[in-house]
């Protein structure tokens, strides 16, 4: 891909620090390229797994309050992007995080997808799964991710 096609950047936060490293990122990358930067917030379902035969159990969750206060944090992060000089827009979605984030960047025709990853093994990542992992692959554009900075052992 050609650096001087990028022109739209998905940011994906869940409101982390580490998101906050991923968007610092596209910062950088939207300065140098001159793109706008697109963020965006899924509000998840919650759902828990259960045996037999009922699978999967989603529990009912106040989606107005849960959206309501994504919002909120959403204007904070479009507003610290604006502050840097970046066109800045936000969105909050609600589903499952890794295809709302695929299906947001397909819609909006963006260039790159910008997602930080928390670097779960084993257990972790066997019961979470990695969002980065999955918008990885199935989305149509690149993705960068950003890793947690670990420190060096002694």
């Amino acid at each position: 891909m050609d650096p001087q096609s990028i022109k739209r950047i998905v940011v994906a936060t869940d409101f982390s620090d580490l998101s906050r490293e991923a968007i610092d990122t596209a910062v950088g990358l939207a300065r140098q390229f001159g793109a706008t930067i697109d963020l965006v917030h899924v509000a998840a379902e919650l759902a828990l797994a259960a045996p037999p035969p009922m699978d999967v159990v989603t529990l009912p969750v106040n989606p107005g309050a849960v959206v309501a206060d994504a919002s909120r944090r959403m204007a904070d992060e479009e507003g610290r992007v604006r502050e840097r000089g970046i066109a800045c827009e936000s969105s909050v979605l609600m589903g499952r995080s890794d295809a709302e984030i695929v299906a947001h960047a397909d819609a909006t025709h963006s260039d790159l997808i910008v997602i930080a990853t928390h670097g779960r093994t084993g257990l972790g990542h066997a019961l979470l799964g990695s969002v980065a992992e999955k918008v990885v692959q199935h989305a149509h554009c690149p993705v960068l991710t950003v890793p947690e900075r670990r420190s060096p052992q002694a």
